[in-house]
């Protein structure tokens, strides 16, 4: 009787403990099928609470494409960071759009031209045809300075995180 009270409180104890929000999954599924609320009430909390990569890549694109919010570049600009820190190499690519553009955020080819190599790094073939097209736009000193700067993005950004790599 006292280990079925004990496997009784353990169970209440580690339910309690589960976050109240949807899988993710169920969040890639809204999404997919436009039910934009949904997916914005799934990924906001992990994406927040939980600092998952892959929610804040889609929040990203949500707030880029307006969808299911008001479309902001600069929101989207700095949930892409987020995803991009954590190795995300499609949050990489676009966040060195967006930097390129400066859409969102400062205009900085150098910047550019380093997330892009981050991403070409991760295997991101976007990411590797930005890199020639970015180095084109570079004059010889910002290329020395941004390959300067890419190399230590690589080195902070160019792995995939471990809590990055598990979804949950």
């Amino acid at each position: 009787m006292k280990n079925t009270v004990k496997s009784a409180l353990l169970l209440v104890a580690l339910l309690s403990s589960i976050p109240a929000h949807a899988d993710f999954n169920d969040g890639v599924v809204a999404l997919t099928m436009g039910k934009y609320d949904k997916a914005l009430q799934t990924f906001l909390p992990l994406a927040e609470a939980s600092d998952h990569g892959f929610a804040q890549y889609f929040l990203a694109r949500m707030y880029a494409a307006g969808q299911g919010v008001e479309k902001d570049t600069k929101v989207a600009f700095g949930w892409y960071r987020k995803a991009a820190e954590k190795g995300i190499a499609d949050a990489q690519l676009r966040l060195g759009r967006l930097y390129e553009s400066g859409d969102g955020g400062p205009a900085d080819m150098e910047y550019a031209y380093a997330w892009f190599r981050v991403a070409a790094h991760l295997g991101s073939a976007g990411g590797a045809k930005a890199v020639a097209a970015a180095r084109e736009k570079l004059s010889d000193a910002e290329y020395v300075e941004a390959e300067k700067l890419s190399r230590g993005m690589i080195n902070d950004y160019g792995t995939i995180s471990k809590s990055t790599a598990r979804t949950q």
